[in-house]
């Protein structure tokens, strides 16, 4: 089962890369040649989405990732195009890796924005010049934050070699030698009993922070702007249309991460600490981040609408 799921997750990936190029390249050009004063530094928090979206995907495509969890172990597993050192290859995964809090990073800061053009239009002054960069340069140290973790705390061991290759032989049938991997595993093994790794558990603290903080932004900011949408309803038929339009936006916006990035994640974080060894399925959760990309951009009309509203 695992071989034919092996074939479908690099299907959905040439699937996922065609259709997240496309819509990112549409958008810029569409950024590029509509005029953009109405909607201010909203371009270029767009555009900056649009460029890590484009690294993210072409990242997830060179890597060739699949997620199988077996033996209380994550395994995030790369398969080589081509030879290169294993810390190398850990490296490239570890950036994987960090893409990945990249996104909730920029969800936050999207929301953030959102918040400020809704509720204090006077405070979207700390989006523009230096401020921008701040909090482009800031989702950047988180990234490159839980990548560091990713490479320093979760190195391999006899353990996690051993449960590598029986994976490697018995699911994929590849070549352990065309592999890189990082294995996130909460246990070691000393006489013949399992011990949590403190150094092991310090990393998936540091990954639950970001994700906690992350995911109460994005909530403060929803909740704060859907009570003053409620609180300033217009009386024009154009005022209600676009908070019409910010409100659907908002609704899919909070959806999307809660079910398909925030949920998944920590189930995959905590299912192989409760030793429910799910296999080639942990793969699911990350689906999660190419779908919210396309999904973002599927809104963009009605965001930025809502934006032009408040200049």
């Amino acid at each position: 089962m695992d071989a034919h799921w092996l074939k479908i997750t690099t299907y959905s990936d040439h699937i996922g890369f065609t259709i997240s190029t496309l819509a990112n390249l549409a958008l810029l050009i569409l950024l590029a040649i509509r005029p953009t004063k109405a909607i201010g530094s909203y371009r270029y928090l767009m555009i900056s989405f649009c460029v890590f979206s484009l690294f993210y995907t072409s990242i997830e495509t060179f890597l060739r990732p699949l997620i199988h969890i077996y033996d209380n172990t994550i395994f995030v597993i790369q398969r080589k195009r081509f030879q290169y050192s294993e810390t190398i290859a850990r490296a490239i995964s570890s950036t994987y890796c960090g893409c990945y809090a990249m996104s909730f990073t920029l969800f936050a800061v999207h929301f953030v924005y959102r918040y400020y053009a809704t509720c204090k239009p006077d405070l979207l002054r700390f989006f523009n010049g230096f401020y921008f960069v701040a909090w482009v340069f800031g989702a950047i140290i988180v990234a490159a934050s839980w990548g560091f973790a990713a490479f320093i705390l979760y190195p391999e061991t006899d353990r996690t070699k051993a449960a590598l290759l029986h994976i490697l032989n018995t699911s994929y049938n590849l070549d352990p030698d065309w592999v890189g991997n990082v294995p996130y595993s909460y246990w070691r093994t000393f006489d013949g009993v399992e011990y949590l790794n403190p150094r092991n558990v310090i990393g998936i603290l540091q990954h639950g922070v970001i994700m906690t903080v992350s995911f109460g932004t994005v909530f403060f900011c929803r909740f704060e702007t859907y009570e003053t949408i409620k609180a300033t309803r217009g009386v024009s038929d154009k005022t209600r249309e676009l908070q019409n339009q910010l409100f659907k936006a908002l609704v899919i916006q909070t959806i999307i991460p809660t079910f398909l990035m925030y949920l998944p994640t920590t189930m995959l974080f905590v299912t192989p600490f409760f030793g429910l060894n799910i296999g080639c399925y942990g793969k699911i959760f990350f689906w999660a981040p190419a779908t919210s990309r396309v999904e973002t951009q599927t809104n963009v009309k009605s965001i930025q609408s809502s934006a032009s509203r408040v200049g």
